[in-house]
């Protein structure tokens, strides 16, 4: 995916930003790229500067260094042209709630030229409400004003779509939906999607790649597998279901220190190096069965998860900033 990409022209373009509120710089010389067809996930720890580099992206903060361009539009010198490239949520999407969701898209098309009463029927079905469309916003669940937003948004057919938090407060089959509908728009309908959240499960499921900021600074920017990939341990983590894990974990009192974890009374957590597993598989094996331990059952813990490299690159850190 990332040979693909590079030979294409990014959408969203983001070089050398810069921002500083009051005496504290949030924003330290970011760079990145997003493209047609892709949904971008934007991570970092609260106060990172997702929310700012978002909020600058989308016109709604001034940038003090540095250059954006949206569509080939510079935001400074095109700022009309390239907000008319862009849709996007960064706060809860608002409506008229007497009026239907038809009748909210159809006054916000007025905001834009050559919207259709076609489009607006296209985007509804796009988000799964054609059937709602004539019923009341106010009677809309979560859920729903969500997708409702997201249409709203892709209204004037731009090229890059900017969601900040889109899943906060949906139940899972909200958010289910409104990932495959995002799936849809990028990989279907070829937009550039840029999706800021903390639920990394979701982002793992939605991403094709993902950015990592932290403090202010871009960490890393990669396709999601490779990014997991890369950042695996030399090591598989094996689960030994035994009858007694204390007594267990002080018969393999030989392995190098750290490498054995009680994770219960019945449950004994071993690192193994990848090149010495089935050797020291069976050296565990043999010395808990002669130390007269019941062994149960052994597996392989689960694989590692965009949560994992992500607690690993932030460390812990970027909650004191402003977002």
């Amino acid at each position: 995916m990332e040979t693909v990409m590079q030979e294409k022209q990014p959408v969203l373009q983001i070089s050398h930003l810069n921002k500083t509120l009051g005496n504290r710089q949030i924003l330290k010389d970011v760079n990145l790229e997003t493209y047609s067809g892709e949904v971008f996930g934007f991570l970092g720890p609260n106060g990172a500067g997702k929310t700012t580099t978002i909020k600058i992206a989308v016109g709604l903060l001034s940038l003090d260094e540095g250059d954006i361009s949206i569509a080939g539009y510079d935001l400074r010198r095109n700022f009309e042209q390239a907000l008319e490239k862009t849709g996007g949520i960064v706060e809860n999407p608002e409506f008229y709630p007497y009026l239907s969701g038809y009748e909210n898209l159809r006054i916000y098309a007025r905001v834009h030229e050559n919207v259709t009463e076609e489009r607006i029927k296209e985007v509804l079905e796009l988000v799964g409400l054609s059937l709602r469309a004539k019923e009341k916003v106010g009677r809309y669940s979560l859920g729903m004003r969500q997708r409702l937003g997201v249409a709203q948004a892709i209204l004037h057919r731009p090229r890059l779509l900017v969601l900040d938090e889109p899943t906060n407060g949906l139940d899972p089959a909200g958010t289910k939906a409104l990932r495959d509908i995002l799936k849809r728009l990028a990989h279907e309908e070829g937009l550039s999607i840029v999706v800021s959240s903390h639920l990394m499960s979701e982002m793992e499921m939605m991403c094709d790649r993902v950015g990592i900021i932290v403090e202010g600074e871009i960490r890393k920017i990669q396709p999601i597998e490779e990014m997991i990939s890369a950042a695996k341990s030399g090591y598989e983590i094996y689960v030994f279901h035994v009858s007694d894990a204390a007594k267990a974990a002080a018969l393999l009192g030989d392995l190098p220190a750290g490498t054995v974890a009680v994770a219960d009374a019945d449950h004994l957590e071993v690192q193994i190096p990848g090149a010495e597993q089935e050797a020291t598989l069976a050296k565990i094996n043999k010395t808990i069965l002669q130390g007269d331990v019941n062994l149960y059952t052994v597996s392989r813990k689960e694989d590692r998860k965009l949560e994992d490299v992500f607690i690993e690159m932030t460390n812990g850190q970027g909650g004191g900033q402003i977002g």
